[in-house]
């Protein structure tokens, strides 16, 4: 594991972001942690999480490589223009995109903030997790049906390693259907791999950690 990783799941443990107990997820599984980004509001944490995501980005797809950074709405809004700023300070300047949940009918019109997205651009997307993938399905397709777009990779912070409804290995359906890579700051596993043996981690959340890898997991 990197230094980076180890800093970032110190990181969401100190703001709250990763939980462990028993929580219900939007699925309706009983899962027994629970990562939040929404807690990441102040200056500080969010310049942090920007850092994480320039790292991975420079590790994963040379500058050359993309052309615009993408943040589907609403917890992707503030990953792309933060992780935008967090690249130029590496001395990659890369402009910044959003969409909106509904098009806006006056000013401005569109369902696009940023950038203006053209044929050829090739889009990197940020995201804070990866369940279904669903929202980020949805901006694909609304650039989509803009311009002829590619993209060259999907950026999250945590990929949580778990099946979907179909019982197939969700992120890489996902991959395949748009050919694209997913790539995550950090896994389930390496969180629990890192904790283990911590305070963070009591022995019955462990066990129930395993019993719910065995039975979504990938």
């Amino acid at each position: 594991m990197q230094k980076f990783q180890e800093d970032f799941i110190d990181l969401a443990i100190f703001a709250g972001a990763l939980k462990f107990g028993s929580f219900t997820l939007k699925s309706g599984r009983q899962s027994p942690y629970f990562f939040n980004s929404g807690v990441f509001y102040t200056g500080e944490f969010s310049n942090a999480l920007a850092a994480v995501f320039a790292e991975l980005i420079a590790r994963k797809v040379p500058p050359e490589k993309f052309d615009i950074v993408f943040g589907p709405a609403y917890k992707g809004i503030p990953l792309c223009v933060s992780t935008s700023m967090a690249l130029a300070k590496k001395g990659v300047n890369k402009p910044w995109c959003f969409n909106r949940k509904e098009a806006k009918e006056h000013g401005d019109r569109g369902n696009f903030v940023g950038a203006p997205v053209k044929d050829g651009d090739r889009i990197i997307l940020l995201d804070d997790v990866f369940t279904t993938g669903g929202a980020k399905e949805e901006a694909m397709a609304q650039l989509s049906s803009i311009a002829k777009v590619t993209f060259p990779a999907v950026f999250i912070l945590l990929d949580r390693q778990e099946k979907d409804s179909e019982g197939k290995n969700a992120i890489a359906e996902f991959e395949k259907k748009h050919k694209t890579h997913v790539y995550s700051a950090i896994t389930v596993e390496e969180i629990f791999e890192h904790l283990k043996g911590t305070e963070h981690i009591p022995a019955a959340v462990l066990s129930d950690y395993k019993k719910y890898k065995k039975q979504y997991g990938v």
